[in-house]
């Protein structure tokens, strides 16, 4: 079924017509209230401004964070500072993940003092962080003066 989705694909190129690529579903079925997601960030950055635009998020798998990353080029631009730096990056890959299916992860910018980058919530209920210059997951330290999170 794959193989003949692709051939379609190929035909409809080579006629001179746009193919959006197939975007598969996220597999992770664990789910976080609007109330328990707020808790677990403000424990960890109890300073921070944050605002939560959903009642239920689906929590990020690793895996699922990893395929996505591979097939996305935000990455890919050019580093412009003042032009096109780390927040054009953050918004970028926010909305990439902006799609059906996979706009309900618990997946953010997040802001400190310094650089902005993006905040994903693991099934195991792990904050990560993701570098949308490099697409590097990153734990975080601790030490991060986090000023803002929007999820």
């Amino acid at each position: 079924m794959r193989l003949l989705s692709e051939l379609i694909g190929i035909f409809l190129i080579v006629m001179g017509r746009k193919v959006e690529p197939e975007v598969i579903k996220p597999t992770s079925v664990a789910r976080i209230s609007i109330t328990d997601l707020r808790s677990l960030i403000k424990d960890k950055y109890p300073g921070c401004d944050l605002y939560l635009s959903d009642k239920e998020y689906l929590l990020c798998s690793h895996d699922d964070i990893a395929l996505f990353l591979a097939q996305d080029s935000s990455n890919k631009e050019t580093y412009i500072e003042e032009k096109y730096d780390c927040d054009d990056f953050s918004y970028r890959l926010m909305g990439q993940f902006s799609i059906p299916d996979w706009s309900d992860l618990a997946f953010g910018i997040i802001w400190t003092q310094i650089h902005a980058f993006n905040i994903m919530i693991t099934e195991q209920e792990e904050i990560l962080f993701v570098e949308p210059q490099t697409d590097e997951l990153i734990e975080p330290t601790g030490d991060e003066d986090v000023r803002l999170i929007v999820i």
